[in-house]
């Protein structure tokens, strides 16, 4: 009885023996020998869109200069026109101050004018504010005051010995003594205090923040400093009050710098009423 052998083994295919065995068949596109696997590129560009937040960022940036146009379109006229109007109502108010027509303005530059205004706004003689000017100023700081509930003081002024000087030396000699007190006006006073020229010899101090006592207490000093420059003037000061506006403020210290010039002297102390010249002092009363 012929023995009995174990079936032969199947031996492998030519094609799988031959395989490596990574394989390479068609399956095996998506190795690293094909091209991109995933997204879309923008034509004419570097741009890949590789998910649905790159396709909104690159819609984004597309759509940003129309957003832009629409916006100058819309928002940038209004801007200009605006911008032009105020223009237009500067202009306007600073004619105003200066007595020009709308007219003449129409030739004048916005800078030209503010240089009008500056120059026509103080006293080519003494540098400090012009009646006009000062008292658009006095009329901003009362409503200042008010808004604040802040006092507010103002000295009325009067150089004396304007007329004997101008009469026994020239006008020379009057216009040193006015261009005298207000530097030491100036020099002596704080910076954000005012002071203009009233009249032809009279000087208005505008002290914000100053009570009346205060006010008087910082003449006397600078009156001390007026005469060792050879300056006398006298003075009178008003508090606002609850009633008042800038002509009756104004009254006020009017009224009272009379009262001293009456009794010819220097006011020394107005708390007390005491004037003085040459070296006497006597009381009002």
């Amino acid at each position: 009885m012929p023995p009995l052998s174990s079936s032969p083994t199947p031996s492998a295919s030519p094609a799988s023996a031959g395989a490596p065995a990574g394989g390479t068949g068609a399956s095996g596109g998506g190795g690293s020998g094909g091209g991109p696997g995933h997204g879309v590129k923008v034509p004419f560009t570097s741009l890949v869109i590789a998910s649905p937040l790159d396709a909104a960022l690159l819609a984004a940036v597309a759509v940003l200069p129309l957003l832009l146009a629409i916006w100058l379109l819309t928002f940038g006229r209004t801007w200009t026109e605006a911008r032009r109007s105020r223009e237009a109502h500067i202009r306007l108010a600073i004619a105003s101050d200066l007595g020009l027509s709308p007219r003449e303005v129409v030739s004048v530059s916005t800078e030209a004018l503010f240089k009008l205004r500056e120059e026509a706004a103080f006293d080519e003689l003494t540098g400090v504010l012009r009646r006009a000017a000062g008292i658009s100023a006095l009329d901003r700081e009362i409503a200042r005051a008010r808004r604040q509930k802040s006092p507010l003081s103002i000295a009325f002024l009067d150089v004396d010995g304007l007329k004997q000087a101008n009469d026994a030396r020239g006008h020379k000699a009057g216009d040193e003594l006015l261009r005298g007190l207000a530097n030491t006006l100036k020099t002596d006073l704080r910076g954000q205090d005012l002071v203009l020229r009233y009249g032809g010899d009279e000087f208005v101090c505008v002290l914000p923040d100053t009570v009346a006592d205060a006010a008087r207490a910082k003449l006397s000093w600078i009156q001390a400093e007026a005469e060792k420059a050879g300056i006398a003037f006298s003075a009178g000061v008003a508090q606002l009050e609850r009633a008042d506006d800038v002509v009756s403020l104004l009254g006020r210290a009017d009224q009272e710098m009379y009262a001293v010039k009456a009794r010819r002297g220097v006011v020394r102390d107005l708390r007390l009423g005491v004037v003085g010249g040459g070296g006497r002092r006597q009381a009002q009363g």
